[in-house]
């Protein structure tokens, strides 16, 4: 499923410390993924103006050499509320309940990292970090450009994300699109529990939006260029299911 997406020296050049939380610590945490002896935080805010807006897991591992993608990869294979979308190595577009941050439409997420609870945020390379005991690896949907005179948003002060958020909506289908290599036109399984339907390509963008009803029994996506696109599938604006599209 899942493009951290700038990862160069020049986000370096120019990162500087940010504060962090105030009154929340990984003893707050309430959903943790793996197992080990050693604890990382993942924290991901959306920057939407809501309330809350950004959410924390947790992390067990052992080792030496697992990295801030390893982490992201197994939160996003367990938590059903959850849904990342990567190409090439990079985290594009993250979904969480009624929260969305789409790569490039308008802003990207940056990353940073924390040191337990420590009051700055710094920037760093992205997924390829390695992660250490009490780290803090931040995501933040923030504006973009590449002359910097937008200012970069710090990862807030989060709430922790739960293991039973949304568990009543997020529901587990197989796979929904047929056929699947799509040439032009294709149909969807189970569409009674869709209202609408989102197409994006490996940058983010939304190129196509569908609203599913019983009086269509077909959709089509004959103008897009040949490659690979991810399906959103959605009910009453929240995100049931994920699907990759192979477009022939």
């Amino acid at each position: 499923m899942k493009h951290f997406f700038i990862s160069s020296l020049l986000w370096l050049a120019i990162a500087v410390p940010f504060s962090a939380f105030a009154q929340f610590s990984m003893d707050d945490i309430t959903f943790w993924v793996g197992s080990g002896s050693k604890s990382a935080v993942l924290v991901v805010d959306f920057n939407d103006g809501t309330n809350p807006q950004s959410f924390a897991w947790g992390y067990r591992f052992d080792g030496t050499s697992v990295t801030a993608e390893d982490m992201i990869a197994d939160i996003d294979s367990v938590d059903n509320a959850l849904s990342m979308v990567v190409m090439s190595g990079f985290v594009s577009d993250i979904h969480y309940l009624t929260h969305a941050g789409i790569g490039g439409n308008p802003d990207y997420f940056a990353t940073f990292t924390g040191d337990g609870d420590s009051a700055n945020w710094v920037m760093n390379f992205g997924g390829s970090e390695i992660l250490s005991d009490s780290m803090w690896f931040g995501m933040s949907y923030t504006p973009w450009d590449s002359t910097f005179t937008n200012p970069l948003y710090k990862p807030g002060a989060p709430v922790a994300a739960s293991p039973v958020n949304g568990f009543a909506d997020i529901r587990v289908f197989n796979t929904i699109i047929y056929p699947n290599p799509v040439q032009n036109n294709f149909t969807i399984n189970n569409y009674g529990n869709f209202d609408q339907m989102r197409v994006f390509d490996i940058n983010g963008k939304l190129i196509r939006e569908f609203q599913i009803s019983e009086n269509t029994t077909e959709y089509n996506l004959r103008d897009a260029a040949k490659g690979f696109y991810y399906a959103l599938f959605y009910r009453e604006n929240k995100v049931l299911h994920g699907e990759l599209i192979i477009k022939e």
